[in-house]
């Protein structure tokens, strides 16, 4: 058989063989390039910002071609979110209410919550501030006290629980400003603009040179313990990956990257 000496056979197909240099070279193009990165999305709450910045970037450490990609909001509004079917891998919440609702909708995957994290609800005031205790808020002095919403955020909920408990909740209802979320809180107490705030420990951690903690609640006696929560949203497209993920959250990286922005450690960490 005689061969056409401008031809060869690649895969069966006749390449001229003056192309061959440039099929080799996209040939060599196509096998550098990297596969592509799997990918979880995590909604967590937006307590949780700075802490899973850092857990994030340890897990995809850990897991080379990882790729942890964050949607950072007040927990009722990601519960509804995923309700709605937006795109999410796992859910990280600040409190236990929002993550039953998805359980019961069968929109988590229950073999994989866990409890991952605490926190402590703080009385914060500017610096300068007079305010030295909880019963100050009664105080006609005081007009303003930011608390996010208790509706939305489980911070504001503690926070109405704590003044429930100590019979100061009819007395600050009328003077209270309302966050969509904890940092939006925050951010009114450090600006000044309030003359107190009430947020989780992790939070007041932030704004250290513009604000002071004035009291800390008691977990048990000013508010059920604050508990953070985080599961596999059911329907996960990358479940595997994702499990992965929630079980990071009690490895002991994770739970340093935790406490160096004031988290609590559960001890012990309980399985649901």
């Amino acid at each position: 058989m005689s061969v056409d000496p401008d031809w060869t056979i690649m895969n069966s197909t006749k390449i001229p063989l003056r192309l061959l240099p440039a099929f080799s070279l996209i040939a060599l193009i196509l096998t550098a390039q990297p596969a592509r990165a799997e990918e979880i999305i995590v909604s967590a709450a937006t307590s949780l910002t700075d802490a899973m910045t850092r857990i994030g970037r340890d897990f995809s450490k850990q897991n080379p071609g990882a790729t942890v990609r964050f949607n950072f909001g007040a927990t009722g509004a990601l519960q509804r979110q995923i309700e709605n079917g937006a795109p999410a891998d796992v859910f990280a919440a600040a409190g236990a209410k929002e993550m039953d609702v998805l359980a019961r909708a069968g929109r988590i995957e229950p073999a994989t919550r866990i409890d991952f994290t605490g926190n402590r609800l703080v009385l914060i005031v500017p610096l300068k501030s007079a305010i030295r205790k909880w019963d100050d808020l009664a105080g006609t002095g005081v007009r303003r006290v930011a608390l996010s919403n208790p509706d939305s955020v489980p911070s504001g909920r503690n926070a109405r629980e704590t003044l429930e408990r100590r019979h100061l909740w009819l007395a600050v209802q009328p003077k209270a400003v309302f966050g969509q979320n904890v940092r939006q809180t925050l951010a009114y107490v450090a600006r000044g603009e309030v003359d107190a705030g009430i947020v989780f420990a992790s939070d007041a951690a932030i704004e250290r040179g513009r604000l002071r903690v004035a009291q800390f609640a008691v977990p048990g006696l000013d508010h059920a313990p604050i508990v953070y929560p985080a599961a596999v949203v059911a329907g996960s497209r990358h479940a595997a990956l994702a499990k992965r993920f929630v079980a990071f959250l009690r490895s002991p990286v994770a739970q340093a990257d935790l406490a160096s922005v004031g988290f609590t450690s559960l001890a012990p960490v309980r399985k649901k």
